[in-house]
């Protein structure tokens, strides 16, 4: 019975197996004697001359492998040079030749890295060398592998890289990371790997993504190479681990850079990542939502998603149906896609308003509604990471003043926000109390069961919280609620701690924004009536600050001013 035929097999990068080791030696020892005849050759000889020296050790030296594909490149290099000095060299002009010689140099350097890298034996088992030192000889090889070895070399080279890649330290990732890069732009340009291979180096791109010491130079490598495009390619791919890899791969990139957003959104990426969210698998949904998520996040982007009419329905269902890493990315893109704040970096706020407008016809504040009830934000348990997002989201859609009053139920829901141990989760929950508090007014307040407990809240975060951001948007929040309430104002005069945290942040120095200072002015205006609020005032030093705040025209100071001038005079004059 007749043998089957051989598999279907990726072309090798090898060239021309009649050339051997003998014959590149033969070339080598003639370059020296034709560039003493040449007189092009001074200014580049030092170079060549270093790259002939490695070149011969490496070819001489017995572990050299006499059937490396990197002999007919080496051969063909070599015949260039010795053409620069033939006899009728001077025909082809001095710049022809020139050109010559530094494009020879260039590539002799590189073939001389490859062939030590090719020449040198491996490591033996019981080496007493360090972690580090075996990690980059190890990774040396398998880069070596990937440039010059056959199909079956390249494609186990790739396999080791994606289960080494975790564990591989910064001298050896900065090495590795542009070599499958430059594999994958390779076979771009050529067409000479089999699908599999470039689906086992994208594979390798996002182990190197999740892991601290390779993310930075695959983020650095964007940059400079064509990774992204070939990223987005395997994204479109029917094959769902082909997607999931590139997903997890282009997360850090389009987070660290714009120019790799604005490349995966121009090559149709936000279609396929809403795809992705569609079909694929719990860590491809993950994964694509993330990605979304930084789109969102560079307003001159958002058109890109206004052109997908199932983006915003695609998303409320991740946050419905998804898994928990799902839903929190899903809420995160859905909050940057009616962001308000990147108008002021060039953005149109029409995009967001837009958005905010859609999501408010495809329910979304049902489904942020059931994510606040199944979070338990009214009781105890842990809190989930996507409770901060679902209440920046909530916050975007209650800029608008009908959305606000139909959202003035959610008020409990932030308020019991407030007592999140996180940071992040009480600055959203502030600015929320406040967007509703500011457009829904009398209705948010009655929905605000335990109003002193709230005010005491916000107070503490104003005082005791290190983030200059939630002191500011607990201001803000003050500034609301004692805009709407005179029982929120009574029980800020209750609390020691409200007058001097407020004056505190009309400090220039303390790091806060002129915003928050404004509200900080609104807040003390609130209780300014109050003789022995404005006593506290004097006593914390507001007047200096005042009188800064009233040269810079800042809302609200003049009339701070003056209330606090009454309150001098009446010092001056105290009962009797």
């Amino acid at each position: 019975m007749p043998p089957p035929p051989p598999p279907e097999t990726e072309p090798e990068s090898g060239g021309d197996p009649a050339v051997s080791v003998a014959e590149c030696l033969r070339l080598l020892e003639a370059v020296p004697a034709a560039a003493s005849s040449s007189p092009a050759f001074r200014r580049h000889w030092p170079s060549i001359s270093a790259s002939l020296a490695a070149l011969s050790a490496a070819l001489s030296s017995p572990s050299f492998p006499p059937a490396a594909p990197l002999l007919s490149p080496l051969a063909a290099a070599l015949s260039a040079l010795l053409s620069a000095t033939a006899a009728d060299a001077p025909r082809l002009g001095h710049l022809h030749t020139v050109s010559l010689l530094s494009s020879s140099a260039a590539s002799l350097a590189q073939l001389a890295a490859d062939a030590r890298l090719l020449a040198a034996p491996p490591p033996p088992p019981s080496s007493s060398a360090s972690s580090s030192g075996a990690a980059d000889s190890s990774t040396d090889a398998l880069v070596s592998r990937l440039r010059q070895g056959s199909a079956a070399s390249r494609a186990a080279a790739l396999e080791e890289l994606a289960s080494t890649a975790a564990s591989l330290p910064s001298s050896a990732a900065a090495v590795a990371v542009p070599a499958v890069a430059a594999l994958l732009d390779s076979a771009g340009a050529c067409g000479d790997i089999l699908p599999s291979t470039r689906e086992r180096a994208v594979a390798v791109l996002a182990a190197f993504a999740s892991s601290s010491a390779a993310c930075r130079f695959l983020s650095e490598e964007s940059l400079s190479a064509s990774v992204v495009p070939h990223l987005c390619r395997a994204l479109e791919s029917s094959g769902g681990g082909a997607a999931e890899h590139a997903c997890l791969a282009l997360l850090p990139l389009t987070a660290a850079s714009r120019d790799a957003a604005a490349a995966v959104a121009a090559r149709g990426g936000v279609a396929a990542l809403l795809s992705a969210c569609a079909g694929g698998t719990p860590a491809a949904q993950a994964s694509a939502a993330g990605v979304l998520r930084n789109l969102a996040s560079f307003p001159d982007l958002l058109p890109w998603f206004l052109d997908e009419p199932a983006a915003v329905p695609l998303l409320l269902q991740l946050v419905s149906l998804g898994t928990p890493r799902a839903q929190e990315l899903a809420l995160a893109c859905l909050q940057n896609l009616t962001s308000a704040a990147g108008t002021a970096g060039g953005g149109d706020d029409g995009h967001q308003q837009r958005l905010r407008v859609e999501a408010f016809q495809e329910g979304a504040l049902a489904f942020v509604r059931d994510y606040l009830d199944a979070a338990g934000t009214r009781g105890g348990g842990d809190e989930p990471a996507g409770l901060a997002p679902a209440l920046g989201f909530l916050r975007n859609m209650a800029s608008f003043r009908y959305i606000a009053e139909i959202a003035s139920g959610f008020a409990a829901h932030v308020a019991a926000a407030l007592g999140s141990d996180r940071s992040a989760t009480r600055t959203e929950a502030a600015l929320a109390l406040a967007e509703l508090c500011g457009n829904a007014g009398g209705k948010t307040r009655r929905e605000v069961v335990e109003e002193e407990a709230v005010v005491r809240r916000l107070v503490w975060m104003m005082d005791a919280a290190k983030a200059a951001c939630e002191r500011g948007a607990a201001a803000r929040a003050l500034a609301a609620l004692m805009a709407a309430s005179g029982a929120c104002r009574k029980a800020f005069r209750k609390d020691e701690r409200g007058v001097a945290a407020a004056v505190r942040m009309l400090d220039p120095a303390a790091g806060g924004r002129d915003e928050d200072r404004r509200f900080a002015v609104a807040v003390l205006v609130a209780v300014a009536q109050s003789r022995r609020c404005r006593k506290q005032m004097v006593a914390a030093g507001a007047c200096g600050f005042v009188q800064g705040m009233v040269a810079e025209e800042v809302e609200g100071a003049k009339k701070l001013a003056e209330c606090l001038g009454k309150g001098k005079m009446l010092g001056v004059f105290p009962r009797t």
